[in-house]
């Protein structure tokens, strides 16, 4: 009977949904090394349409994840129904209004970086108007030092936001106008409400933002202006971007203007202590170049969202190899200068000094800038090549800046880098190629100051490193066979490290012991890394050996992500 059961059950289901399609992706990733840092995590996502529905699910078991908090079960779920003119979406919503700046709602798993909602989204079109209206409710975990419990894997702090957003959207001829209105409940919790039980004691801070966007075109001219501001506290925010197409050239122009809020050098990154301001889904434009290169990623500029300024060209010309020259320079500050003054308590306390409102290459304002070059192309269709070079300068941290009588006394740590990363690949024939990539950097890090005091005063250089300069050596050799196969053999390697990296020690594998008489095992970190295509929709791959820790970016927002050593990763990704 109960098989009976099972199988009408099965012709019903199977006549019903007739017309639905299915499809599908499940991804595993296993590691475990000798430092402990192990993981394994399982998602698999599930789409369906039927007519003018579509589904999607995604579950997961994560148990530890790689990065990010422990989750068993379903971790996102959403139902669309779209017709010629009306859309709706219930679950968990990822949209993206007024180029970020009203909100940026993405999901990043290689930061474990979460701005999506779970709500419900309505929208109405034709081919002039359209209007959206978006509630929902979003929980994002962060790491940092400024709450109890801080881990380098594991985020510490939650904050719970409520958001009530509307859009109104015209689109003439060759252009297009949005207007937003976002209403935002922010519930958080200071460290010195958390309760060894858990349950937490929390304020809220309510936030209405109003935004406007435009878009033009003009034959080879582009460009697009967006605007927000948080009319409580007058915080405001400001993009545009503009590009030239003439020929085989092309030019674009950025701009960016970020004040939310105004910290000191003390307070600059503690959002738990200072939760006004740039809310965490406000992943605005970065307004520089954003680079696939180890070492260049490793020094990516920090985003002050509350408080910055910058600017950024980029020239493009296409060259007879069927590649490209590339220069961009890119350059932010601060708005404000901050200093120390001494209150009545005979204590210092940080204030501010001065204001600009364009960027800045003075110290006191926190600057970044970057010049970058890149030719690619290929030579006699065989040899692919891109060959870089970038000059990058920033002043990460302000310690102290105090004017005397005696003249100005201060301290800050800044970073000074130049880098060349080579990439190149040679076709031996249809199926099979060799590759290689190279990259060198010299980079200064450390903290600078002066005491006019001392009598003959110099500023005096204090590295972050036992040596003053870290040169940083990076080769990957590898070899594949489309489309079924790739190898690689990659090492990383400096002449010196940060203090803490040193005091924790190496576990070296076997590659790093082979290499240690040309090389530094200590100073050293390798693996092979293989790719396999089982089938069409089903790749395998397999990495043994280390990879060195440092700062990993992506979307703006970057973490520090602990060395792995001595090692294995597996992970396998399937589409059905």
């Amino acid at each position: 009977m109960r098989i009976f059961v099972g199988i009408a059950s099965f012709l019903f289901l199977d006549i019903l949904f007739a017309q639905v399609n299915y499809s599908g992706s499940i991804v595993s990733n296993f590691g475990k090394s000798q430092n402990s840092f192990n993981f394994f995590e399982n998602r698999m996502n599930i789409n369906s349409d039927w007519r003018n529905w579509t589904a999607w699910l995604e579950f997961e078991h994560s148990n530890p994840p790689e990065l990010g908090r422990q989750n068993i079960g379903l971790r996102k779920i959403r139902l669309e129904y779209q017709s010629d003119s009306y859309a709706l979406k219930i679950g968990d919503i990822y949209e993206y209004w007024g180029n970020g700046l009203i909100f940026n709602m993405l999901d990043d798993q290689a930061i474990d970086l979460d701005t999506g909602v779970k709500g419900a989204l309505f929208s109405y079109s034709n081919d002039l108007v359209g209007v959206e209206y978006l509630y929902g409710k979003q929980r994002s975990w962060r790491s940092t030092i400024h709450a109890p419990e801080f881990n380098e894997r594991i985020p510490n702090h939650r904050t719970d936001y409520e958001l009530n957003g509307l859009k109104a959207s015209f689109n003439p001829s060759y252009s297009s106008y949005d207007f937003y209105l976002l209403n935002v409940n922010n519930t958080y919790s200071l460290p010195f409400l958390y309760s060894s039980s858990g349950n937490n004691s929390s304020n809220m801070i309510n936030s209405l933002f109003y935004g406007h966007s435009f878009n033009q075109q003009w034959g080879s001219f582009e460009s697009d202006y967006h605007y927000a501001v948080e009319i409580k506290n007058k915080g405001s925010a400001h993009n545009f971007n503009s590009y030239v197409f003439l020929n085989k050239y092309s030019f674009s122009f950025s701009l960016k203007d970020y004040f939310f809020n105004k910290l000191s050098p003390y307070d600059r990154w503690d959002f738990v202590n200072n939760p006004g301001g740039a809310l965490f889904f406000q992943q605005m434009p970065t307004v520089f170049r954003t680079h696939s290169s180890l070492y260049l990623g490793r020094i990516t500029h920090q985003t002050d969202y509350n408080d910055e300024v910058g600017s950024s060209i980029t020239i493009e010309k296409q060259n007879a190899s069927n590649g490209s020259f590339i220069f961009n320079y890119s350059q932010s500050s601060r708005h404000t200068e901050w200093e120390n003054i001494q209150n009545e308590s005979l204590t210092t306390a940080w204030s501010v000094k001065n204001h600009t409102k364009l960027p800045s290459s003075r110290w006191q304002y926190n600057p970044f800038r970057e010049v970058y070059l890149e030719i690619n192309g290929y030579y006699r269709s065989k040899l692919f090549y891109q060959i870089s070079w970038a000059d990058t300068y920033d002043i990460t941290d302000i310690f102290s800046s105090i004017y005397t009588n005696q003249g100005h006394a201060f301290s800050y740590e800044a970073v000074k880098a130049k880098t060349i990363p080579v990439i190149l690949s040679y076709e031996l024939d249809s199926k099979n190629s060799i590759n290689a990539q190279f990259e060198y950097q010299s980079l200064k890090k450390g903290i600078y100051s002066f005491n006019p005091q001392i009598s003959n005063a110099n500023l005096i250089y204090g590295s972050s490193f036992s040596k003053n300069t870290q040169t940083n050596t990076f080769l990957s050799l590898g070899f594949s066979r489309s489309p079924k196969l790739s190898i690689s053999l990659n090492v990383d390697n400096t002449n010196t490290e940060d203090i803490l990296v040193m005091e924790r020690g190496r576990n070296n594998n076997i590659i790093e012991n082979i290499l240690n008489p040309i090389v530094d095992k200590s100073l050293t970190w390798a693996n092979i890394d293989i790719v396999f295509n089982a089938f069409n929709s089903t790749q395998i791959s397999l990495t043994y050996g280390s990879q060195r820790g440092g700062v990993f970016c992506s979307n703006g927002i970057c973490r520090y992500v602990q060395s792995f050593e001595n090692g294995f990763k597996f992970g396998i990704t399937s589409a059905f």
